[in-house]
């Protein structure tokens, strides 16, 4: 039976670090301890700024801990879609931004001896469809003429035959949360903090808040995947997505020597991982799906599984789901949520590449911090797009997405929490309220509010992580209500029972 566990958080040391308490100063409040907020807070230290880093649950375990940890400027083919949005020059932008951030994550790693499993490998894009081809092409064409270290191939070391494939020389992989752990482990001191547990509330420019304490700082930096509650709208500028991702243990002489992603649909991602026993595994992640929708969870995770058993011979020992979020012009958005007066250090947007992009955010950000200029920033801009326009183009596809899931949820008519049997989940519309109920496979039911605090959408179901996950802008929630990442800041209502009242 698989763990429904990322293996990276299962299989890294547990970080210690105290709860904010109390009010304390420092140059730069930053909210998240995923792989931007503490490379952001290193950068910061490295330049003399005394920082201190909030997270709400453990440093490195959220997305950047659900990864595949990827450290490639290989982006499948981004590089064409951003060249006919933003010109080549913005193509240019985007991958020497990459490029440093693969450059950077090797320096970090061996300057504070990082013990991460951080290897080189050559990372592959590939197809076996005949209309995918020329695809292949021009991206490599124009990755060749960037400086990219980018060639046509067809022979990549896959159990298969490909039609075409691209070769982008010495990338790199990693534990990604010993990463960030261990980079987190150099950030205390001179004035620098790092506190776990401690979930920000409340914030303004200059100090955020917990239930427990605060910081006031000079600048506010939210690295939290998307900026918390409505702060720049990014809400309507980034659209989420779910990935579902196996792992599983692999004969060695059936592990390929790189990283590879397909172009096509249903894409398919698959690169090693060799632990500190000599045990070789491989990782997989498969064709996204909309939040909360468990058929197409099903049918996501059906077709990895056939994919890894079929090709590698791997079943899954460890299954969990991961979040994206993908701009409307495909560029992250990194910089000041707001061209206006006293604003926030953001960056979201990474549409499922975010160790590297997030590493080169870190460094526009405490450029931006300490007012140098970076070039990066005329691709990047987080407040190049309107958000009033472009929020009703996506309001109208949220407002879609959450009729089809109550439509789809209450189509059974279910009115009672008999109606659910061990192990099953549900909307149910109970006194005239939608309610999350899930009753667990030893009978016990756990019942919350389904309308998300962000902005009201119903949410969904997540069958593998067993979460309640918003399907319009991403919040995701745990059986209890509690919040596991925003945007959403409040957690859903517990709703009481006649079961619990009687347990009582």
């Amino acid at each position: 039976m698989a763990r429904h566990q990322s293996y990276w958080n299962a299989t890294a040391p547990a970080s210690a670090f105290p709860a904010l308490s109390g009010e304390i100063e420092a140059d730069v409040a930053i909210i998240g301890g995923g792989i931007v907020g503490v490379t952001t807070a290193r950068m910061l230290k490295d330049r003399g700024l005394s920082v201190a880093l909030v997270e709400a649950r453990r440093v490195g375990e959220e997305v950047t801990g659900k990864s595949t940890a990827k450290i490639t400027s290989q982006h499948n083919i981004a590089y064409s879609i951003i060249a006919r949005k933003f010109g080549e020059e913005g193509a240019r932008l985007y991958g020497e931004a990459n490029e440093t951030g693969l450059r950077t994550i090797r320096e970090l790693a061996a300057r504070e001896k990082i013990a991460c499993n951080l290897e080189t490998a050559d990372a592959y894009v590939f197809t076996n469809e005949e209309n995918e081809v020329e695809r292949i092409e021009a991206e490599a064409g124009l990755a060749v003429r960037l400086g990219l270290p980018a060639s046509l191939t067809r022979d990549i070391g896959l159990p298969f035959a490909v039609l075409a494939a691209m070769r982008w020389r010495e990338q790199a992989q990693f534990h990604p949360v010993r990463y960030v752990k261990g980079l987190a482990e150099t950030i205390p001191g001179a004035g620098c903090h790092v506190f776990e547990g401690s979930r920000v509330i409340d914030w303004d420019p200059h100090r955020i808040a917990t239930d427990r304490g605060g910081v006031r700082a000079r600048q506010v930096v939210m690295a939290t995947h998307l900026p918390l509650g409505k702060t720049g709208l990014f809400f309507a500028e980034a659209y989420p997505h779910m990935h579902p991702v196996i792992m599983g243990r692999a004969d060695k002489a059936r592990v390929p020597p790189g990283m590879y992603i397909s172009v096509e649909t249903p894409r398919h991602s698959v690169r090693g991982h060799r632990d500190d026993a000599g045990q070789d595994w491989l990782i997989f992640a498969g064709p996204s799906f909309k939040h909360g929708h468990v058929d197409a969870e099903r049918e996501s995770f059906a077709d990895l599984d056939r994919f890894a058993a079929d090709n590698f011979g791997v079943r899954a020992d460890y299954r969990w789901t991961n979040e994206d979020y993908t701009p409307m012009d495909h560029a992250p958005f990194i910089g000041w949520s707001s061209s206006l007066g006293d604003s926030y250090l953001v960056a979201t947007g990474f549409n499922a590449w975010g160790i590297t992009n997030g590493t080169a955010a870190a460094i526009l950000i405490a450029d931006l911090i300490e007012g140098r200029d970076n070039p990066w920033l005329k691709l990047f801009d987080a407040t190049r797009i309107k958000p009033i326009a472009s929020a009703k183009e996506f309001a109208a596809g949220n407002a879609e997405t959450a009729s089809h899931l109550i439509g789809g949820y209450l189509a059974g008519k279910r009115h009672s929490f008999d109606d659910l049997a061990p192990g099953q989940a549900a909307i149910l519309k109970i006194g005239g309220e939608n309610v999350a109920g899930f009753r667990d496979e030893a009978g016990a039911l756990h019942a919350v509010s389904a309308v998300c605090t962000h902005m009201g959408c119903i949410v969904g179901w997540n069958e593998t992580d067993r979460t309640w996950d918003c399907p319009c802008h991403g919040s995701r929630f745990a059986l209890d209500g509690n919040i596991i990442h925003g945007p959403a800041v409040n957690p859903l209502e517990a709703v009481k029972t006649e079961e619990a009242a009687d347990a009582q």
